[in-house]
């Protein structure tokens, strides 16, 4: 196990992660960052947009409920 110190630079908090903790990291790839109450720090690996080439409608797929009525207690 590993230490390391918080230290502020410009507006921003930096930790520095030991290269032994960090050797499966993808170091060209961006990571989303989350603390929890306890102060946990989590890095979620943040993922391609899988929409961002996708032609308008592409998509899209009919209501399959749309034609279907209640026949219970549903709320509807």
């Amino acid at each position: 196990m590993s230490t390391t110190k918080l230290r502020k630079q410009g507006s921003s908090i930096v930790v520095t992660i030991p290269a032994a903790e960090a050797k499966n990291l993808d170091m060209d790839r961006e990571y989303i960052v989350k603390t929890d109450k306890h102060g946990t720090i989590t890095l979620i690996p943040q993922l391609e947009n899988p929409f961002k080439n996708a032609e308008k409608g592409e998509f899209y797929e009919e209501d399959e409920w749309a034609e279907m009525k209640p026949i219970g207690k549903e709320i509807w």
